[in-house]
């Protein structure tokens, strides 16, 4: 005979297996089927979602399996397994890693409450947090707070082994200069301290917005300018390089704030996206000397005396 132990992770086993094969009426027969049920997903790219109740429960997810909507699970574990079990009420939480068909791996954080009624363990409430590596982080490098390397996709690994300021080296991030580097491990300390929920909590309510860190580490040989921006998500810290899109949006709200002109608003676009001032010329077909008469007209907008300190304000908008 089975203990009670071994009888709930055997549940909670078999309502992941039910509905990754798609299987409404088994998995169905894991659950309390009254209106104390609960089950609760979220994720920071896609919100939270709250059932409440096995009669709002029931209808939609025979939806989703209906339309084929379930995780495409080829493997599941769980770790970290924590049991407490008190008369007829058992509370279980866990680590998950879900590897998915397509070969994307996501870890969660779960937790279960079940409710033993004539000697059947079923689930009562169900709760994960979809956390780490989720779709939208292919272009960014996840460090954890002692600024170790955990997550960095092929690509942005085939990117930082030609780039001209970032490289990971001994399994962190480091800049290729050596004062650059100094100003980027400050910078990733800086975002370490952020990493808990109620850190996060009062940043947000101080300043508006989620954390975010443009970091300037300085002028390359060509005057352009090294930059990263550093966020925070689930307990990590997250590099992302320049892309072309989020500097596009950052700059159309610099321009309204700063009332910057057509002209000027096109050589902060060349700046912030790595040109020198040549460089920059060129693209534009003027000369040196008129976007040196526009980048300091402006300077005088957003009260910045360096290329370095306006790349900082334009990114530090929105």
């Amino acid at each position: 005979m089975l203990s009670d132990e071994e009888q709930i992770m055997q549940v909670i086993c078999r309502e992941t297996q039910t509905f990754a094969a798609g299987d409404f009426t088994a998995w169905a027969e894991c659950w309390v089927q009254d209106h104390r049920t609960r089950e609760v997903c979220f994720s920071s790219s896609l919100g939270v979602t709250i059932l409440e109740g096995w009669d709002q429960i029931a209808p939609y997810m025979q939806g989703v399996f209906a339309k084929g909507a379930m995780c495409e699970l080829s493997d599941f574990v769980r770790e970290n397994v924590g049991m407490t079990i008190s008369e007829n009420i058992a509370f279980v939480n866990f680590d998950g890693k879900s590897v998915q068909l397509d070969g994307r791996v996501e870890h969660t954080f779960e937790t279960r409450f079940l409710e033993q009624h004539d000697g059947e363990w079923r689930i009562l409430y169900s709760s994960f947090v979809l956390r780490g590596h989720q779709r939208d982080d292919d272009s960014r490098i996840a460090l954890n707070a002692s600024g170790k390397v955990v997550f960095a996709s092929e690509r942005m690994r085939e990117i930082l082994n030609e780039h001209e300021w970032l490289q990971i080296s001994a399994g962190r991030l480091r800049a290729r200069h050596r004062d650059w580097d100094r100003i980027l491990q400050t910078a990733i300390q800086c975002a370490a301290e952020q990493h808990k929920y109620f850190q996060q909590y009062r940043y947000a309510a101080q300043h508006g917005r989620s954390f975010r860190l443009p970091v300037v580490l300085g002028e390359t040989d060509s005057g352009s300018v090294a930059f990263c921006t550093l966020s925070v998500r689930d307990e990590l810290t997250f590099v992302s390089l320049p892309s072309e899109q989020d500097l596009a949006d950052r700059l159309h709200i610099a321009r309204a704030i700063y009332g910057l002109s057509d002209g000027q608003t096109a050589l902060a676009q060349r700046i912030v996206g790595g040109d020198s001032l040549p460089d920059a010329a060129h693209a534009l077909g003027v000369s040196v000397n008129t976007l040196r008469t526009q980048l300091t007209r402006i300077y005088d907008k957003t009260g910045v005396n360096s290329q370095a300190a306006l790349v900082r304000a334009l990114l530090s908008v929105g």
